[in-house]
């Protein structure tokens, strides 16, 4: 249980430097294609490293989605780990898919990672709308906040797998997912891993 609750905590926590490090790797990339997916290989240490520093957590933070699924019986957290799964599996896409590959495979491998990260963040995100939504845990006003960002957060992604918003686009709304990561950090502090319903 404790292992459990460190690995969401550490994995959620963690994971913001991750982003941050990737927005700023981001803001240095040309705006060209070919150019973009060049800058990248230049720089395949610091994507390649990052990549994999995010896919460890992204494990940890899955495994412990599970645990608290098994333990607690509860269906948000069931969400909330097949999310984490189809999430997953975007990252061996990036680390085989970009390196020293032609344009055209590069640019299929992003189209793959790009639809498998948008649709597991939506479940994902689904799954801990409903798991805040009658958290007993945490204060009101963090619940509130919890739920109310995981649910907008849902509906981004909705829209962006439905095709009516590029993933760029929604990329202005990115710096909530760094609040609610915290949130669920702290959360992670407080669950009890035990049925409930």
């Amino acid at each position: 249980m404790k292992l459990a609750k460190l690995f969401w905590s550490a994995g959620t926590l963690l994971i913001n430097f991750v982003i941050g490090y990737y927005v700023y790797l981001q803001s240095k990339a040309p705006e060209n294609v070919a150019e973009r997916y060049q800058y990248l290989n230049d720089n395949w240490a610091a994507y390649g490293g990052m990549w994999k520093a995010e896919f460890l957590l992204m494990a940890l933070i899955t495994v412990s989605a599970f645990y608290f699924a098994l333990n607690t019986r509860k269906l948000s957290w069931v969400i909330v780990s097949v999310g984490q799964l189809i999430t997953l599996m975007t990252y061996p896409v990036m680390l085989g898919g970009y390196r020293n590959t032609p344009l055209e495979i590069a640019e299929m491998a992003n189209e793959i990672a790009t639809v498998v990260f948008v649709f597991g963040n939506l479940v994902l995100f689904g799954g801990l709308f409903l798991l805040y939504l009658k958290d007993k845990y945490l204060k009101a006003w963090l619940r509130v906040l919890a739920y109310a960002i995981s649910g907008f957060m849902a509906i981004i992604f909705s829209i962006v797998f439905a095709g009516f918003m590029t993933w760029q686009q929604a990329m202005i709304v990115a710096p909530l997912v760094n609040i609610l990561y915290l949130i669920n950090a702290f959360y992670g502090l407080k669950i009890k891993a035990h049925p409930e319903e």
